[in-house]
């Protein structure tokens, strides 16, 4: 796989100029060759179910949206466009801070695909989806 080539600081600039992946509180923990890891901060808006307390299915898919297109800006330099998107949810994600974790699945001039799978504070599996991103649109920004 090629290396790298936005430093974990652009990315994270980059990730936060979003304004809902700002308000989602998402900090790059770890960004190597191989996968990214991103912190969520969880907050008492992203409740579906105020009296059950579950974090809401549309955020868990944001953030694995989010979380495997980064993992693959930081190859191509930018973010790209979704093609495709499908999540499967665990559990339940209850009140506290998420983890995701995003991996490279094929990295291709046309479209690339993704995976990221999102952690409790328990490190319980609570959701995870595998996109398809068109990465032919980072070669159009040279």
């Amino acid at each position: 796989m090629p290396k790298n080539i936005v430093t974990t600081e652009a990315l994270q600039e980059r990730m936060t100029a979003n304004a809902f992946n700002n308000w989602m509180g998402m900090k790059i923990q770890e960004l190597s060759e191989d996968q990214i890891v991103v912190e969520i901060k969880w907050r008492a808006e992203m409740m579906s179910n105020p009296k059950a307390k579950v974090t809401h299915g549309g955020i868990l898919g944001a953030v694995i949206d989010a979380v495997a297109d980064f993992m693959i800006a930081a190859k191509v330099g930018i973010p790209v466009p979704t093609v495709d998107l499908r999540i499967d949810y665990h559990r339940a994600a209850m009140p506290g801070d998420l983890r995701c974790v995003g991996k490279i699945v094929r990295l291709g001039g046309t479209n690339s695909v993704a995976e990221a799978y999102v952690y409790d504070g328990d490190d319980k599996l609570i959701a995870s989806g595998r996109g398809t991103y068109f990465t032919a649109a980072a070669k159009s920004k040279d």
